[in-house]
């Protein structure tokens, strides 16, 4: 099973370990688990397109977290979005994906960070769904151009 595969299974586990009395520590680790699904299964589908087996986990340590919330902001925007003329299905279910790493990235900004924040199951649980939607959607599309498109995009920083 690939990492990113089994980060999505632990974040699942997590979001759904103890239903009757969750602690916040496995919520909010299942959230933070949720978006690092996301972030390995983009930097796994960009590296298997590269040739050098060799030299895959030094262009997987490349990929930035801001540079690809950033971009991935852009699928979003349509005054920005760079894909015009696609399927409209191909389209929605890339910005699945897209608007899923950024709002998950927030997510796990506040899980990691904000020990004001009390999460509910229901929360974390909507997260993780969040990531396992993300995936869903990514497998319909990840041989289309504009899949691949987007994977190149997320490793060049994006003219303002």
């Amino acid at each position: 099973m690939a990492y990113h595969d089994e980060l999505l299974q632990q974040a699942v586990e997590l979001a759904h370990k103890d239903p009757t009395s969750p602690k916040q520590v496995d919520l909010r680790r299942a959230v933070s688990t949720a978006y690092y699904a996301v972030f390995h299964l983009l930097i796994s589908e960009t590296i298997s397109n590269w040739s050098r087996a060799s030299s895959r986990d030094a262009l997987g340590r490349m990929f930035d977290h801001g540079m690809m919330k950033k971009v991935s902001r852009r699928i979003s925007d349509p005054k920005l979005f760079p894909f015009g003329g696609e399927d409209s299905i191909l389209v929605q279910n890339l910005k699945t994906v897209a608007q899923s790493f950024v709002q998950l990235q927030d997510q796990r900004h506040i899980a990691d960070y904000d020990n004001a924040t009390f999460w509910t199951s229901n929360e974390a649980v909507t997260e993780v769904t969040k990531a396992a939607n993300a995936f869903a959607a990514w497998k319909s599309i990840q041989n289309e151009n504009i899949a691949q498109d987007y994977l190149v995009s997320l490793l060049i920083r994006p003219r303002d």
